[in-house]
This record gives C-alpha cells, structure tokens and sequence, in this order.
C-alpha cells in the first residue's frame, strides 16, 4: 500500500461557476452580509499570490480556506496547518497530525480526511448557495459531546439498511451517500475505501454504533 499522505491533509480545491462576473470585494461584501452562515469568521488579505478571502483556521481540523475568484470562478483552496507525526497502519505509512494521534488513536487519525472533506464541501456549498441569490440558514454548533454513557442523539437513518449497503456496496462507499456525506462517498469511489482501511473503520463503527450522518448524529439500533 502506498503513502497516504494526500488523502490524509485533504488538499484538493474545490470550485464552482457563478452565474456572473464578479469582484473578490463583491464576493466577500456578499458573504459577509451572510456572516452567520459560516463556522469560522474571514476577512480579505493579501499575499504573494495575489488577494484573496480568507477562512481563519477550524482548529478541531487544522484547516484554513482561501477564496479565489477569477472571471465567473470560484475556487476553494484547502490548507491544512498541523504539527505532523509518521503513524503507520497495515504496513502504510502517512504523516499527519501529532495532537489527533495523542487524543483520538489512529481510528480517529483515519476519520481525519473525512472531516475535513465534509467541513470543506459543507462551505463551499454555502458560499455557492450565497453568491448564486439562494437562502442559506444559519451556522448551527453542534451540541457538546456528553458524557460516557449517558443517551446521545440519534441519526434518523436506519441502521440496518447503512449495515446492508455497507455489506454489498461497502468499498464503494454507498453507505456513506446514504447517511449524507457525500464527499467521503466520492472519495471511497476513487480509493476503493480509502484502500481498505476505511471500509475496516466504518464496519467496526456501524457494528458499534458509533457511525455517523452528515448531522454527526450516531446511526444505532432502534
């Protein structure tokens, strides 16, 4: 198995076309007047690439956004800023973040690219929505996690059928478009379940209850 560190640091961009011309000082007076539809707070800035909005860093993922506009595009460049260490698994080897090993061990560590994909396509949709004239509702945090064993949230997709679609269509991640996380379920396409290793995951977690929907809701039993 090779190096998984481009799948792990999620770098990809994302882009998107707007129905017109637009400025990088029209875009962001238009996300700005829609400010509490974002997680993290921006502003403009500039630098050797030229100005650019810019999304301050999500600290639970290590990832700061740069919005690009060139004509009627739009693009979306991912950078993840963390403090890498070599975690091996299965006889691969990636670099990734130093704190996310200390407190979540490598399961958690594998969820990484996940989460970082989902927040990603989550703004990018957002701001798509925005500049396009289209309602948007408010960023909502999500609630505390509480405490061990104590009753949680529930996701109201169906346990057995996430289980049955993992069964047979697991490696292609159908199970992950059907809980809501559709870019995870494209990336599962493209590596065959993240090379096997993430099939791995999600099964013990599905068996666990421990998956989860877009919302972050835990699929369990009913």
């Amino acid at each position: 198995m090779g190096n998984l560190s481009d799948l792990t640091k999620t770098t990809i961009p994302r882009e998107f076309d707007l129905s017109a011309e637009m400025t990088l000082e029209e875009i962001f007076d238009k996300l700005n007047a829609r400010a509490s539809a974002f997680e993290m707070p921006f502003s403009i800035k500039g630098g050797i690439g030229g100005p650019k909005i810019s999304f301050e860093k999500q600290k639970a993922l290590d990832v700061v956004l740069n919005v690009t506009v060139k004509g009627n595009k739009v693009k979306v460049q991912p950078n993840i800023q963390e403090s890498q260490t070599t975690v091996g698994v299965g006889g691969a080897s990636f670099r990734t973040d130093k704190n996310s090993v200390l407190k979540k061990g490598v399961g958690g560590v594998m969820d990484l690219p996940f989460q970082r994909g989902e927040y990603i396509d989550k703004v990018t949709d957002t701001m798509k929505k925005i500049l396009n004239g289209e309602p948007v509702e408010d960023y909502v945090a999500p609630k505390p996690a509480e405490a061990e064993g104590q009753p949680s949230d529930r996701s109201d997709k169906d346990w057995l059928t996430t289980l049955l679609l993992f069964l047979f269509l697991g490696g292609i991640g159908v199970h992950r478009f059907y809980v809501g996380k559709t870019g995870t379920g494209i990336l599962y396409i493209f590596t065959f379940g993240l090379f096997g290793i993430g099939v791995i995951i999600d099964f013990i977690k599905i068996l666990t209850g421990k998956f989860t929907d877009k919302q972050g809701l835990p699929v369990k039993r009913k």
